[in-house]
């Protein structure tokens, strides 16, 4: 090794010297927003920053060597770089540190600010230094990938994509069914968001999404994609369904393409087969959940990572944790699979790899983007006790398995675990097999110690189960005729089962425990009584909107709810008869743990009340909801504040909403009888009196 010369040693220390106060400073503000744990600053600062100059100046030599093998070292031109994120972090000091520090109780002396902002500019071009060098190491690879397309290559992504456009175009045209919560949520949000492109230029939009980070579950990150469809064509769910089949479906299942065709030339029959293993990828994204784009995200990363032979390159694992970052922001929960990813990489670095350089470019990849640039988002919201607030969503171990053996089939998960032993068994393919075995495993187990998977949580194993069925599968066909045999036999009854008619159930426990294959339906849903909910809608709109007064609905169920409520016309593609505001809506608590008890209860006019009473999480969940319910019904309570007014019947679905006026103000001692009846369950919550 060459020596360093004493120059080069005081740069160093100077660099470790301003990188230790940045972290340092945005130590101490993270542990008083994660867990409002607070040490000394000055103290803490001044050590970080003699630590690392003195590791700077004493590890010249090693550091050169790592940045000369991994960032470019040794060329001129990163020198400019380090140049402009230093201006960078000067320039946008409110993006490199205000925000961060800010609800953190962090009080920085003047004199410090701008040796930690050059720390930060320090740091971010290191990081983007080891990023730039994964790039271009993969992209020869790349680019000898796409010379070696073909006109039949070609033909196949055009066929995939007009299949995907058609397949998406009758599904949304055909439905006639009614959508709330998520799927109408995410529907919603995006037209939302076009709106404010539209009204206020990309920068206003671009701020909504950057603040909707840290403030909501339903982030507009993905949102985005889907904008361009929303300003050209409307908001219509159609339009909404075309715009994730477009942008989020099409460009998963060409990478599971690609990755086929990478192991198999030309890959197409093991394409296909592996795109119709899972068929719940068109069923989640044609019931609108844009979450989809998370995982192709996380797909790219877990191809990535197989695609990495021998030890592992530290930049390439840094890039592949900055995917699964991105899939986090995305949407929180893909949390789960970040964690799942990285015990299952620690595994295969200590059994196969024999050597730490993945684990710590991957550790590298995801932390730094999230903390630099979305401490917040990590301290408040990704490390909130979700336990806690989702804890009525914890609905057993029964639920999870029903949510897997109804998208992925009972006989196609043990497809899937017959492969992963397989290939386990098979030297070459040993460290592959037990990856997309550990992975899958180790994330259901994290998951349902929080809460029970819904719909859009199962993306969170397409890709492993796309990656394992694709070796599996290859592996089988490399057996001859009677492998290509054994593959027809697991993808064809998985493929084929949504295909049968069926009747399509929004309760989850309507399905069996152990379905043996998918029992979700390609055919557009068709809901009776539809136009009886959306009658309901015009009809409070006439009598309650038009005159000024708010309404509260006391309905939580997969039947009837607010969401399903006010998206009714629109989930229809009908017009809307009246321009009265909706915001007449009041959106109420409706599940105990998350929401607490709504005070917006006594401000409401109007409320509106389902006999009988709609509950999706049963009265011990929903007491927020039952409780005032029950009162209204039978007199009870705050009851005799209000007047009964006339009520709307839903013939279809045997349900009568009842209407009650307030006269006046509940009094105390009716409040506190409403919070009797709910502590009787809930006896700590607290209820406003």
């Amino acid at each position: 090794m060459k020596s360093v010369s004493l120059p080069l040693r005081l740069w160093y220390a100077a660099a470790g010297l301003f990188c230790g106060l940045f972290l340092a400073v945005r130590l101490h503000a993270f542990l008083v927003q994660a867990w409002s744990l607070s040490l000394p600053l000055l103290p803490l600062t001044a050590a970080a920053a003699l630590v690392l100059a003195a590791a700077g100046a004493l590890l010249a030599g090693p550091v050169r060597a790592h940045l000369a093998r991994f960032s470019f070292g040794g060329t001129r031109w990163p020198w400019v770089l380090y140049l402009l994120c230093m201006v960078f972090s000067l320039r946008y000091r409110g993006l490199v540190l205000d925000l961060a520090v800010q609800d953190g109780g962090t009080v920085l002396p003047s004199f410090l600010t701008i040796p930690v902002l050059l720390g930060g500019g320090i740091l971010l071009a290191l990081f983007l230094l080891h990023l730039l060098s994964a790039l271009w190491e993969g992209r020869n690879a790349l680019l000898r990938w796409l010379r070696g397309l073909n006109r039949r290559d070609l033909l196949t992504v055009f066929g995939l994509f007009v299949v995907v456009e058609v397949a998406v175009f009758l599904y949304g045209t055909f439905s006639s069914t009614l959508y709330a919560w998520d799927s109408a949520v995410y529907w919603r949000s995006t037209y939302s968001l076009a709106e404010v492109f539209r009204d206020d230029g990309l920068s206003a939009a671009l701020s909504r999404v950057y603040s909707s980070i840290f403030t909501s579950d339903y982030n507009d990150t993905i949102g985005l994609l889907c904008v361009p469809f929303a300003l050209l064509f409307g908001p219509a769910r159609r339009v909404y369904l075309m715009s994730i089949g477009t942008f989020c479906l099409f460009p998963v299942l060409l990478l599971i393409w690609a990755y086929a065709r990478s192991l198999r030339r030309p890959g197409l029959w093991l394409g296909l087969a592996g795109i119709c293993f899972l068929p719940s990828l068109f069923y989640t994204s044609v019931t609108g959940f844009v979450d989809i784009a998370g995982a192709g995200v996380c797909l790219l990363a877990m191809i990535l990572a197989l695609r990495e032979k021998g030890k592992g390159r530290f930049s390439r694992f840094l890039l592949i944790g900055l995917l699964c970052a991105l899939a986090v922001v995305l949407r929180r929960w893909y949390a789960f699979y970040a964690l799942s990813f990285l015990i299952a990489l620690l595994v295969d670095s200590a059994a196969f790899r024999r050597s730490p350089a993945p684990v710590l470019g991957y550790l590298c990849g995801f932390a730094f983007p999230l903390l630099f640039f979305l401490q917040t988002f990590v301290s408040q919201r990704l490390l909130a006790n979700y336990a806690q607030m989702y804890a009525a969503y914890d609905l057993g171990l029964g639920m999870d398995v029903r949510m897997m053996t109804r998208y992925y089939g009972l006989f196609g998960l043990l497809v899937l675990l017959a492969l992963a032993v397989w290939l386990c068994t098979r030297r070459k393919d040993r460290s592959k097999g037990v990856f997309l075995f550990l992975q899958p495993v180790l994330c259901f187990l994290i998951f349902v110690q929080i809460q029970s998977h819904n719909q859009q949580h199962l993306l969170l194993y397409i890709p492993a189960f796309a990656c394992l069925a694709l070796h599996g599968f290859h592996s089988l066909a490399q057996q001859g005729k009677l492998g290509y045999w054994a593959v027809a036999v697991a993808v064809l009854p998985t493929a084929l089962s949504p295909a049968l008619p069926r009747q399509q159930s929004t309760n989850i426990m309507d399905y069996s425990l152990w379905s043996p294959l998918p029992t979700f339906a390609y055919a557009p849903p068709r809901r009776e009584g539809a136009m009886d909910v959306v009658e309901l809608l015009r009809y409070m709109d006439q009598q309650f909107g038009a005159q000024g007064e708010t309404v509260g609905l006391l309905s939580s169920s997969f039947t009837l709810n607010l969401s399903m409520l006010r998206y009714s016309e629109d989930s229809l593609s009908l017009p809307r008869v009246s321009d009265v505001d909706r915001s007449y809506l009041i959106d109420l608590a409706a599940v105990d743990q998350r929401d607490g008890f709504s005070a917006h209860l006594y401000d409401c006019d109007i409320l509106a009340v389902a006999d009988p009473i709609q509950l999706h999480l049963g009265e011990e969940n929903q007491q927020v909801v039952w409780a005032p319910a029950y009162c209204m019904l039978n007199g009870l309570a705050i009851a005799p504040a209000y007047e009964e007014l006339d009520s709307f019947t839903l013939e279809v679905d045997g349900i009568t909403v009842h209407f009650y006026r307030k006269l006046r103000e509940p009094t105390h001692e009716e409040k506190e009888a409403l919070a009797d009846l709910i502590h009787e369950t809930h006896p700590d919550m607290y209820i406003p009196t």
